[in-house]
């Protein structure tokens, strides 16, 4: 193997680095079910966020998924970094395509949220309203007997 054959491998290897850490911050807080629903070739995604290309302390072998090794700076422990090596080749269209997406499903998922928290609201003003108004009977009721 020659020098250049070597220098090549290592800009591959930096490359393919700064795309997994560029990856992993579009995609930082993006639930795995929007990945999947845009990319269904994508089976699995980050299980940790890589944050900086210089936090990899080993590659993977020629399995589907890519395990990186990477550091912890909390406790100076390690942990394992698993990416499918299909999100490697998203392209940013598609990973804009999957952001979107998690927005407006989150968005979604707010507003049925927020519409069974009020028709629960609703319900509880109904009861209370009923349970004042047979009060107000029982009391009624009560003082017309004395």
């Amino acid at each position: 193997m020659t020098k250049e054959e070597i220098e090549q491998y290592i800009d591959l290897d930096n490359k393919i680095k700064n795309r997994i850490v560029q990856i992993s911050h579009a995609l930082q807080g993006i639930d795995s079910s929007s990945i999947s629903a845009i990319t269904p070739h994508v089976k699995q995604c980050f299980s940790s966020g890589a944050y900086d290309k210089e936090d990899f302390i080993e590659n993977s072998n020629n399995s589907p998924t890519l395990f990186l090794g990477m550091e912890c700076y909390d406790n100076d422990d390690s942990w394992v970094c698993r990416i499918d090596k299909n999100v490697l080749c998203l392209t940013d269209e598609e990973i804009n395509k999957i952001a979107e997406y998690d927005k407006k499903k989150k968005a979604e998922d707010y507003m049925r949220k927020l519409e069974a928290e009020k028709a629960r609201q609703e319900k509880q003003k109904k009861e209370i309203e009923k349970k004042e108004y047979e009060e107000y009977l029982r009391l009624k009721k009560k003082f017309e007997k004395e």
